[in-house]
């Protein structure tokens, strides 16, 4: 039997609105929509004396450079991850409009690896020039990145972005212009925002009591983001372009799986204070 409810990404308008030759996309207003919540929680959480040493006004500045440096380093990491084989690329890809086509194409075709890598560095650099302890603050950003995760993940749903694979479950639903078509796929954009904002800033939350050294937080989100984001892919369908590694793996679960390591490394590196990195 079909339900309604199967049909809705046929049916969803990747555009809110458009004005003249402007189209303001759902992804870009749920990215926005994404950033404003993390940015209102670290306020809240500066303002409850959580993150010290960092003023509203330096929350502020640094929201605004982790807004752009998240969105290029989202571009590049795709190329760079998922479209080098393709290089050079049509200068459309790095625009949000196409001089090709003259139509607005979004800011889709972004890689979270990518965003994660330039927001560290950029975050790195951030408190180095405010000759403040790193740790401290991103464990606040990881608090907060679920957040911007979670509505990333729902403008990937309404744009009919990361198809899930082909499925018999009753939950499955039908997405356009994917091949083959006509067939029930996992939405798997919707696992991702609950798997990597909802349960991740829950567990988060949790283990925000249980390890006090800073940067607990920050490596304990590599490492628990890297678990779900693995799971979270045995139901999406892996980019053409790219296929499986390795007999079976897509190439978010590889990413996923250095991120891990990564994590555990730092995580124990932290915890011991061995090496004092950073």
């Amino acid at each position: 039997m079909i339900e309604w409810w199967q049909h809705i990404p046929e049916n969803l308008n990747p555009i809110v609105f458009t004005v003249g030759f402007f189209s303001f996309y759902w992804y870009a207003f749920f990215y926005l929509l994404g950033w404003a919540s993390a940015f209102f929680l670290a306020k809240l959480l500066v303002a409850k004396g959580v993150s010290s040493g960092i003023s509203q006004e330096d929350v502020s500045d640094l929201f605004v450079w982790l807004l752009v440096v998240a969105l290029l380093g989202g571009k590049i990491g795709y190329l760079f991850f998922y479209m080098l084989p393709f290089f050079p690329m049509e200068q459309s890809f790095f625009l949000p409009y196409d001089f090709a086509s003259e139509s607005w194409q979004g800011i889709a075709g972004m890689s979270y690896h990518g965003s994660l890598i330039a927001v560290a560095f950029a975050l790195l650099l951030f408190y180095r020039a405010k000759k403040l302890d790193f740790w401290k603050g991103a464990d606040m950003v990881a608090l907060c990145a679920p957040l911007a995760i979670f509505f990333g993940r729902l403008g990937n749903f309404v744009n009919t972005e990361l198809p899930g694979r082909i499925t018999a479950a009753p939950w499955g639903m039908y997405f356009p212009e994917i091949f083959p078509q006509g067939v029930l796929r996992h939405p798997s954009s919707l696992y991702e925002a609950f798997f990597e904002g909802i349960l991740l800033f829950l567990i988060l939350l949790f283990f925000r009591k249980q390890f006090q050294f800073s940067g607990a937080l920050a490596t304990l989100y590599l490492m628990f983001y890297a678990v779900l984001r693995f799971i979270a892919e045995i139901f999406r369908e892996p980019d053409v372009q790219v296929g499986y590694f390795f007999g079976g793996l897509t190439l978010g679960q590889v990413l996923s799986l250095g991120m891990f390591i990564v994590g555990l490394f730092l995580f124990l590196s932290r915890k011991s204070k061995k090496y004092g990195i950073l």
